[in-house]
């Protein structure tokens, strides 16, 4: 929301770009991390990483 609200980005998708590219060091950390794979796939940034990488498969299926 903020990148939206800052005008950094135009929409959420373009946000979520931004925000999962400025993180990528935190995902490297996590994935470095003695997290069980069970806490490391729900972790927030995980998760929306994960998500995002199958959205073009899910929104080709409407």
């Amino acid at each position: 929301m903020d990148l939206l609200i800052r005008g950094e980005a135009s929409t959420c998708d373009e946000a979520e770009d931004l925000y999962l590219e400025s993180h990528l060091d935190d995902v490297i950390r996590l994935a470095q991390s003695a997290l069980s794979e069970e806490e490391f796939r729900r972790h927030p940034l995980i998760v929306l990483l994960l998500a995002r990488g199958s959205r073009g498969w899910e929104d080709s299926l409407t």
